[in-house]
């Protein structure tokens, strides 16, 4: 099951580079997709294929960008996650989570700015003010905050739809 679903997302990684809008959304269905195997194979196996999938990815993956966020922080997130749900004050998870978002997007691109240039972006970056980087970190936090709580609606769902009928296959 777990060399299934790394196939499934590297297919789905490479994808995101055909479309121009799935450079965000690829690398986010890619960490959807090891919540299965963290559900079925544990956490050990899914944080085994979260590095085997970025490895993959930064080999075969045309799509810098993507792989960056996918490796950085979507790929890491949902299995993350499990560990952040045990916090029992509501403001610090949320806290805390918006801290580990902030953190790897702003790590991310100080990487892809300065360590290893994409020039690409360097040149998006240097036409864009510091405002609208502002106000694109301000709604990237809420975008955050709505696949926050989608990952628990997907969760729910395979639960209660998925993890039956993948039960009477096996």
């Amino acid at each position: 099951m777990c060399g299934v679903i790394c196939a499934l997302v590297m297919v789905i990684m490479l994808s995101g580079s055909i479309l121009p809008f799935a450079t965000f959304c690829a690398p986010a269905l890619g960490g959807i997709m090891l919540m299965a195997i963290a559900m079925e194979c544990g956490m050990r196996l899914a944080w085994i294929c979260y590095g085997t999938v970025g490895v993959l990815s930064l080999l075969f993956v045309p799509d810098k960008e993507a792989v960056a966020i996918f490796i950085f922080f979507f790929g890491y997130y949902p299995l993350l996650k499990a560990y952040l749900q045990r916090i029992h004050s509501r403001i610090l998870q949320i806290a805390i989570k918006l801290l580990v978002f902030n953190a790897a997007v702003i790590s991310m691109y100080a990487v892809l700015l300065y360590l290893f240039p994409i020039q690409s972006l360097v040149q998006e970056f240097a036409e864009t003010t510091k405002l609208l980087l502002a106000a694109l970190l301000a709604m990237g936090n809420v975008s955050f905050l709505v696949y926050d709580a989608a990952l628990v609606n997907l969760l729910h769902f395979y639960v209660i739809k998925v993890k039956p009928k993948l039960r009477q296959i096996l």
